[in-house]
């Protein structure tokens, strides 16, 4: 390569993380913002709608997640006469947000501490 060429040839580390079983899709960044969404607002249906997606894609994410690991994820509650039903994120949920969150966050310190490369 010619010394006049003025490419931008900076290198830096980066991932993207995702949890597996058995060397099985599980988990990742979608799933997270989906249990994380549904938590905050208390409803599958607010949830999606604050990551502009539709309800039944983010319940068909939670759905196939609980069915892989057999267990429940979002446990869902009707509402009075008046309506007002909602969802939480279940024990099992929040466990997996937080080993997701944690392991995250350990990457993101040590690329924070990582230098780049200029080529």
């Amino acid at each position: 390569m010619c010394a006049k060429d003025k490419r931008n040839l900076t290198l830096v580390p980066d991932y993207k993380l995702w949890l597996e079983r058995d060397g099985e899709y599980i988990f990742g960044p979608g799933a997270y913002a989906i249990l994380k969404a549904v938590h905050d607002e208390g409803t599958i249906t607010k949830g999606a709608k604050k990551l502009q997606m539709s309800y039944r894609y983010a319940w068909g994410v939670i759905k196939k997640i609980e069915k892989k690991l057999g267990v429940i994820l979002v446990e869902t509650f009707k509402g009075g006469t008046e309506g007002g039903g909602g969802a939480r994120v279940s024990e099992n949920g929040l466990k997996l947000m937080e080993l997701y969150s944690s392991v995250n966050s350990a990457f993101n310190d040590v690329l924070e501490a990582t230098d780049h490369l200029d080529l």
